[in-house]
């Protein structure tokens, strides 16, 4: 029985008349007239998923779109093509700052523009801040100041009240026209009712009071680690619940069916009105986490949380959560993270939440130069950063008056929204890779604005790192449209070969008095085809025609090649082609049989195809001296 030869047994196995390889096995081939060898791209398949999820994706053009033209979903999403996708993914973005993707007004169309900027209206030293709205008045207390504003927080003046002397304010809480003030000085305290006119009651001084809320027409107030019960004039009732040593509470809201207690302990608190007492009724453990907040709204818990880590390092996290009832015990379930705030060496931790008709508010720090309001939108389950203060602190308080936000940084100042805008916001979209791990073609990018005024102008800027979605001002962003005037849509040329792109939308205002309207974005890609298929005629015949010798016959020889070939069918091989040089890496995919037949050259058969699906590989170098190891790359080499 023949025996096929080997690349271990041949040192230059192309001067003996071999034409290629096929793992360690040598082979010749049967090229000639109508048997020719042929190397071609294979066609791309259809992934047979459907990526158009927006309606300006459908075109008969060819090709796929990457576009979004609503963003009112949210960010957060990591991967704009996911197997398991949210059918809101596709309103949903990575990242923004800087510009207001909720703008979703009734009878107006839907467009993403820059914030308003903030701006410091009054200066605060301590980081011991509490703000109230009593009617339009607006109060804030710094330390044992008191400051009031009755233009909406464009100017304040100091308040004079009747405090002692030396007092710190803890606590603000307006109950109809009278706004009620809780200080202490560590060691003695007092209640203060304050009257628009300026006429100030102390109400009770027997003990040292902390914080004071006002809920359900009647008071809670704290006093060390007790939560009391206050009429509002005299009475303040025995403790409802008692901390151990060293707990506090953070926070109080009235949630319809109760009252709901945050406190350092890990829990929450319920609290229910029984014939005008409130009487303790459940409480819901927060597992290694300290509730820092709370508010409802539309029937929805929200809760913020924090997770101490050692140093200046607090995560920060943002729940969602409903109220349940079994036995008259009412307990928060179906908890639901919305979002975690984790950079080091900054406190995360949100430590007030604020509700609107449609959104609830936080604020975080979120370095020591910068703090943001984050907006979560009702409508969509959706959250992103919102308003920003250039000042490093927590923020502590929120309020909204003559439609302008107010908040508290502490140990900063009061900020409050203007009527200017942001001189330039962005958007990182989420990455796309149409469902493939492929490299794809990009072929063309477009944007679509509202008519831009003088000045203004929308980028889009492109990367192929997915990391770059954690840095805007990652080195690899490079400008591809620049739409300065009319409303864009005029597509440009690319020429990027990535597996994933990322575009970032920039939004620039002329003068800070008009915003840009920014609609939607399209990114065109082709697959890009990688796998080849080589079809080789294969001498299966006994005759060997060896160059520059007498060719010779070798009985059963085809039929050994023939059978050895039939044996690697649905193998993965190593195909390497002397002449042209090419290295496939991939699977038989299949051995024909004979296609001619010719007893007279004494075999049964004469050549067969072979058919090798794979990719191409980088082949080995070569220097005038022969083949040695490449020094680009360290290409596949071939000795001998």
């Amino acid at each position: 029985m023949p025996r096929l030869t080997t690349q271990a047994e041949e040192s230059n196995p192309k001067r003996k008349g071999y034409d290629f390889r096929v793992d360690n096995q040598l082979y010749r081939s049967a090229i000639g007239p109508g048997r020719e060898m042929t190397i071609q791209s294979s066609d791309v398949a259809d992934a047979g998923v459907n990526v158009r999820q927006n309606p300006e994706d459908f075109t008969s053009n060819i090709g796929r779109i990457y576009s979004r033209n609503d963003f009112s979903g949210g960010s957060n999403l990591d991967n704009a093509h996911k197997s398991n996708g949210n059918p809101n993914d596709v309103r949903r973005f990575w990242d923004s700052q800087g510009v207001d993707v909720f703008n979703t007004d009734l009878g107006k169309g839907y467009n993403v523009q820059l914030l308003h900027t903030t701006e410091k209206e009054q200066a605060l030293s301590s980081a011991v801040n509490h703000m109230a709205v009593v009617g339009t008045r607006i109060y804030v207390s710094d330390d044992e100041t008191l400051y009031k504003s009755d233009d909406g927080g464009d100017t304040f003046s100091t308040v004079t009240e009747g405090l002692t002397a030396g007092y710190q304010i803890k606590g603000l809480a307006a109950h109809g026209d009278l706004l009620y003030i809780t200080a202490n000085n560590g060691s003695a305290g007092e209640i203060e009712t304050l009257t628009s006119g300026g006429t100030s009651t102390q109400k009770m001084s027997a003990a040292v009071y902390d914080k004071i809320f006002s809920v359900k027409n009647t008071f809670i107030v704290t006093i060390g680690n007790a939560l009391h019960q206050y009429d509002g004039n005299t009475t303040v009732s025995s403790a409802i619940i008692t901390l151990p040593s060293g707990q506090t509470f953070t926070d109080v809201t009235d949630a319809g069916a109760v009252v709901l207690a945050t406190a350092t302990d890990g829990r929450i608190y319920s609290l229910k009105d029984v014939t005008g007492t409130l009487t303790l009724k459940g409480q819901t453990e927060i597992t290694n986490e300290q509730p820092t907040c709370i508010i409802e709204s539309q029937g929805i818990i929200f809760y913020g949380t924090k997770e101490p880590q050692t140093g200046s390092k607090t995560i920060g996290r943002l729940y969602r959560a409903n109220l349940r009832v079994a036995d008259d015990l009412y307990v928060l379930a179906d908890n639901q993270l919305i979002k975690q705030w984790d950079v080091d060496g900054i406190d995360n931790s949100p430590n007030v939440l604020f509700t609107t008709r449609d959104s609830v508010y936080t604020g975080i720090k979120e370095s020591g130069s910068t703090s943001f309001l984050w907006r979560y939108y009702l409508p969509t389950a959706g959250i992103a950063r919102y308003y920003k203060a250039s000042a490093g602190g927590t923020i502590n308080n929120i309020v909204h008056v003559d439609e302008k936000f107010l908040f508290t940084v502490s140990a900063d100042g009061v900020y409050q929204q203007t009527s200017n805008f942001e001189a330039e916001g962005f958007i990182i979209a989420a990455p796309a890779d149409f469902f493939t791990a492929e490299n794809k073609q990009f072929v063309e990018a477009s944007v679509e604005v509202e008519e831009l005024s003088s000045g203004e102008s929308v980028e889009l800027q492109l990367s192929n790192k997915y990391e770059s979605i954690n840095d805007s001002n990652d080195s690899t962003w490079q400008l591809e449209v620049n739409a300065e005037s009319g409303v864009g849509e005029q597509a440009v040329q690319l020429s990027r070969v990535a597996r994933y792109v990322v575009a970032k939308v920039v939004l620039k205002s002329a003068n800070e008095t008009t915003s840009p309207k920014f609609k939607a974005f399209r990114v065109r890609a082709l697959a890009r085809p990688e796998l080849v298929v080589v079809q080789i005629p294969v001498n299966i015949s006994d005759r060997v025609e060896r160059p520059f010798r007498k060719p010779l016959r070798v009985k059963n020889l085809g039929e050994t090649i023939y059978q050895s070939l039939k044996d690697k069918e649905g193998d993965a091989v190593t195909l390497e082609l002397y002449d042209p040089a090419e290295i496939v890496r991939g699977v038989v995919e299949k051995i024909s049989y004979p296609i001619q037949s010719n007893p007279n050259v004494g075999s049964v058969t004469q050549y067969a195809i072979l058919t090798v699906r794979g990719t191409r590989q980088q082949t080995f170098s070569q220097v005038t001296s022969g083949d040695i190891f490449g020094v680009k790359g360290f290409g596949i080499m071939r000795f001998g």
